[in-house]
């Protein structure tokens, strides 16, 4: 007769497997959410990198790739820190891009990495125009996420929707770089002048990779 013993040891053994199999199956399925999560990251950034590229590709401008590396240890993130430098060909009062929009301009320049001044802060100011009426103003930081086009006249033909780019007066920017979308347009305090919201084109707060404009 079969001592209980042996079922008993059986079922032990059986168990000891299972559990061994489960180990496994439940290490292959980590390392598989992983291998998704690593893929998702790479599309995600092959899709900015040819956003990047393809705005390379269509003008005659010759860039520096960068990725940024920090944000203002402030906290108030209207300056960022890039991987290149003086020794990559990078240096102070470059202007920087990312896709198709201006993103500010190295403020300070170090062997290998830079600090930008993003459009967003208070101590920035774009020289700008409103692409469909040609009407001139400043676009200044507010150390917010829209910025304020300055010193429009009341007589102005500007309304939601214009797109602004640089107007070229300043030995910095360049003419025609997109800077954003105006979404608001109200008098200044004293009345004299108009001013307009405009919504940056680049989001600077997911900014990963930009160009520098050599």
């Amino acid at each position: 007769m079969i001592s209980g013993s042996y079922y008993v040891m059986r079922d032990v053994a059986n168990f000891k497997r299972i559990m061994y199999e489960n180990a496994i199956l439940r290490g292959n399925i980590t390392n598989l959410e992983n291998e998704i999560l690593d893929l998702r990251e790479a599309r995600l950034e092959n899709e900015r990198l040819r956003k990047l590229l393809g705005f390379k590709e269509s003008g005659k401008r010759r860039f520096i790739p960068a990725m940024v590396i920090g944000r203002d240890p402030m906290g108030a993130g209207n300056t960022i820190i890039i991987d290149k430098g003086k020794k990559d060909g990078v240096y102070k009062d470059m202007v920087v891009i990312s896709g198709s929009g201006l993103v500010g301009r190295v403020r300070e320049c170090g062997i290998s990495i830079a600090r930008v001044l993003l459009i967003t802060d208070r101590d920035s100011v774009v020289g700008a125009i409103v692409q469909r009426s040609r009407e001139e103003g400043a676009i200044a930081g507010r150390g917010l996420s829209n910025l304020l086009m300055k010193y429009l006249e009341l007589s102005s033909d500007v309304k939601e929707g214009d797109k602004v780019i640089t107007s070229g007066f300043s030995s910095i920017f360049e003419k025609g770089l997109l800077i954003g979308e105006i979404i608001a347009v109200t008098k200044d305090a004293g009345g004299l002048y108009l001013n307009a919201i405009v919504k940056p084109e680049v989001d600077m707060a997911r900014l990963e990779e930009v160009l520098v404009i050599r």
